[in-house]
């Protein structure tokens, strides 16, 4: 069994990362691995008094759901005293350590390799999307402002994106960080479509290959959300938001297509 550790952060992203580099590696290496969680807090910490769950709760739940999970073993350090992930000082910088593996693939620093995040649930965790059904989160109820190029897409904007699908019979359902991990997991698998900013309950949708715009054109998009279209907040750049809104049924096919290209590149690994 290989080991690799990682530093947890509130977000579900985050610990769903791990999972999906630790699955994608263990399946192509031919061998097991033991995920070891390094958080800088308890157990039973919430990161906002109205959580639901704690992040724990969320990891645990949601890796029921992976594919061929006994593959990877998964064990928390709370508390942790390991200066690597945990130096107050570190706490906010982007580039600060995430992961370590044994086998020395992968390097953090430096001349950073981000590990592969290529991975899909269990086939009877797929669902039947509902017919005009559209799940949007945005940054709006986050406890924490988020990196100034997730937001760029004001309030306002968001209203006039969802007005414009409601008046095209869209049924809108909306997600935040503090929606208990069962809806979500249970509105995303059964979204026709997902608009969202980078972030929050974005692995769910790669995991279940569903269909999706992203707003943003920041590179990470591409590598966290192959699954999803990227498009642009502004109506100058082209093509953006309002753009793809107006054009649905193109919105719908376009991203059906790509969401299918991306499920049939990862659906191998059922090939047990």
């Amino acid at each position: 069994m290989q080991k690799v550790t990682w530093r947890g952060t509130p977000g579900v992203g985050d610990c769903m990362w791990a999972l999906n580099a630790c699955h994608s590696h263990a399946f192509t290496t031919g061998v097991p691995v033991h995920l070891e969680m390094h958080w800088n807090h308890s157990e039973d910490f919430l990161y906002h008094f109205e959580d639901p769950e704690t992040i724990i709760e969320r990891m645990e739940y949601i890796h029921n759901f992976y594919h061929r999970k006994d593959d990877v073993k998964v064990t928390h350090v709370f508390n942790s005293s390991e200066d690597r992930y945990h130096k107050r000082e570190d706490e906010r910088k982007e580039d600060k350590p995430r992961w370590w593996f044994e086998s020395g693939e992968y390097p953090d620093m430096g001349n950073r390799v981000a590990p592969p995040g290529d991975w899909l649930f269990r086939k009877d965790a797929f669902r039947d999307p509902t017919q005009g059904k559209i799940v949007i989160w945005r940054p709006m109820f986050n406890a924490e402002e988020p990196t100034g190029w997730k937001t760029l897409l004001t309030n306002s904007g968001w209203q006039v994106i969802i007005e414009k699908l409601r008046r095209r019979g869209m049924n809108i359902t909306e997600l935040c960080y503090r929606t208990p991990i069962r809806e979500a997991m249970y509105h995303v698998s059964t979204a026709r479509l997902i608009i969202s900013y980078d972030g929050m309950w974005s692995y769910i949708a790669r995991n279940l290959a569903v269909p999706m715009v992203i707003i943003s054109k920041n590179g990470v998009t591409k590598f966290h959300s192959p699954n999803a279209i990227r498009t642009s907040h502004t109506k100058n750049d082209h093509p953006n938001i309002y753009w793809w809104t107006g054009d649905l049924r193109n919105l719908l096919g376009h991203s059906k297509k790509k969401a299918k290209r991306y499920y049939e590149r990862v659906s191998h690994i059922y090939e047990d």
